[in-house]
């Protein structure tokens, strides 16, 4: 009896290992280095390559780049000018991942965690909705292999009214300079 029970503890502490460890990966995965990108190192180190502008009805999406990965899990960041009535962008595919979702960033006191965005990101009337390290995203899960800078995924993104919309996104290791 004792010997079961042991056993079972050990597998307990064993998959909360495994669940603690998936956690951090994702997490690391969303940010990795999510302090202030502002200070952005030059085009040679985080690649150079700009995809134009999409538009579709009202909206314009611009600045599209997905972020260097060593593990199955990348994020995707872009702009979305709104010159019209307000949208929603309610969800994301990626071609090179099995499940992509809208993730937002919330800090709590000194402490900051991620999770699936309910509802979608809202494209305010006229304005703008940034994705961001730190903020807003598209988690893209169950990568086939890792990103290196140079590469090419293709964003699917579905809106509420404006509908389907397809970017491509180069795949850089830090945020381009503006």
């Amino acid at each position: 009896m004792t010997r079961n029970v042991s056993w079972l503890r050990l597998a307990a502490i064993s998959c909360c290992l495994g669940l603690v460890v998936v956690g951090l990966t994702a997490v690391a995965a969303c940010g990795g280095d999510d302090d202030d990108d502002t200070n952005a190192t030059p085009a040679a180190t985080t690649g150079s390559a700009q995809t134009p502008a999409v538009t579709e009805g009202d909206l314009k999406i611009s600045g599209v780049w997905v972020r260097t990965t060593t593990n199955d899990v990348a994020a995707a960041y872009f702009t979305v000018d709104n010159s019209g009535a307000a949208d929603t962008l309610i969800s994301a595919k990626a071609s090179v991942g099995m499940m992509a979702q809208l993730h937002e960033v919330i800090t709590e006191g000194a402490s900051s965690k991620m999770q699936e965005k309910e509802g979608g990101f809202p494209v305010p009337a006229k304005g703008e909705l940034e994705l961001k390290p730190g903020g807003f995203h598209v988690m893209i899960m169950g990568v086939k292999e890792p990103l290196k800078a140079g590469d090419t995924v293709d964003l699917t993104l579905q809106f509420e009214h404006a509908g389907t919309v397809n970017v491509k996104a180069p795949v850089l290791a830090e945020a381009p300079a503006k």
